[in-house]
């Protein structure tokens, strides 16, 4: 049970080719940078764009194959969408935007309505029953919309960019609101988005793409821990290289070299955290293994700690405390020396 989909779709420049595993156990959140496909692969699932090749299987029905010429179309699906502009009709009260989905799947317009009533008391804005679109804030239409959509108790739940029209103030909340909603509800969900702090807070699962395809899926802490491009490093904050491992040597792709604590062969990926990076004015002496000369870019603070980009072979972001930045005049920017120690890096295979 659950979706089953492997498909391929080519639209414009994209060549999409996928496939996609979910189960009701779990919120999968597919992330990707802007024009990875994300959005073009909902629409798939949904029936809303056609497939050129494969099939997408919801609880045991087939909802596409292409090899049997089986086709069942949106409005037949067990299925809901939340777009991101949400979509509600604006001719439309909050209560009749709930109630359309159930009427078009047959209910009966006292029942609908009732049942819509109920919907939006649990989404926290049945006070807001009477108004239209235009008179709900970004984050009140964002529990309409998610109120039209679980009032038909879809075997398929697909959210695209859910906060993306909420205001950074309400986001923090919401994220907290439509977690919850999301896992107390019954079927299969699955969020697309190119949050970062979005699939996080959201997500059990995440599924990357990038260029058309899955580069990288799996439980958050796995992901997270041990990035396969990156896109997924920067996801995270962490620096990723790419390079063939010698030994302790790692011969890096985009040029340089580090030196590890290990001993592996052939393609790797090499994992620094920002906090292990260490920033000087003059060449340091000592243990580090890793050395070479940098140019102090752009600063970031965040909380307690300021970001700090530098160009070098290899380039890399480093994490320095307030003072650490003040005492070396890091605003200023300037030549640098960056050090790693070996044991500071995380190599695994490619």
């Amino acid at each position: 049970m659950g979706l089953r989909a492997d498909l391929a779709v080519r639209v414009g420049s994209l060549d999409l080719a996928v496939a996609l595993d979910a189960t009701a156990a779990e919120i999968v959140a597919v992330v990707g940078p802007n024009g990875a496909g994300k959005t073009t692969l909902l629409r798939a699932l949904a029936g809303l764009t056609a497939i050129d090749r494969g099939h997408v299987v919801l609880d045991g029905v087939v909802l596409d194959d292409t090899a049997t010429g089986i086709h069942v179309p949106p409005e037949r699906r067990p299925v809901a969408v939340v777009f991101q502009d949400y979509l509600l009709f604006p001719h439309l009260s909050a209560l009749d935007n709930v109630a359309y989905g159930l009427r078009a799947r047959g209910r009966r317009r006292f029942g609908a309505r009732r049942s819509a009533r109920e919907w939006l008391d649990r989404m926290g804005v049945g006070e807001l029953a009477s108004r239209r679109p235009s008179a709900l804030s970004g984050g009140e239409a964002q529990r309409v919309a998610l109120a039209r959509a679980l009032a038909t108790e879809p075997a398929l739940l697909l959210l695209d960019e859910p906060l993306a029209a909420v205001d950074a103030a309400g986001r923090a909340q919401l994220r907290r609101e439509l977690r919850a909603r999301l896992a107390g509800s019954a079927g299969v969900r699955v969020m697309v988005t190119h949050d970062p702090v979005d699939a996080m807070a959201i997500g059990d699962r995440l599924v990357v793409v990038e260029n058309g395809r899955v580069t990288q899926q799996g439980p958050m802490s796995e992901v997270t821990a041990r990035p396969r491009s990156p896109w997924v490093a920067a996801l995270v904050g962490l620096n990723l290289f790419e390079g063939t491992a010698r030994g302790a040597e790692v011969t890096l792709t985009a040029g340089g070299s580090l030196t590890v604590a290990g001993d592996l062969r052939g393609p790797v990926f090499a994992l620094v955290h920002p906090r292990a990076v260490a920033l000087h004015r003059s060449r340091p002496e000592g243990s580090p293994r890793n050395i070479w000369a940098g140019e102090a870019g752009a600063l970031d603070l965040q909380a307690d700690r300021v970001r700090v980009e530098i160009a070098g072979s290899p380039p890399i972001v480093a994490e320095v405390t307030p003072a650490a930045a003040a005492d070396l005049h890091l605003r200023d920017g300037g030549p640098v020396w960056v050090s790693v120690k070996a044991t500071e890096i995380d190599v695994y295979a490619a």
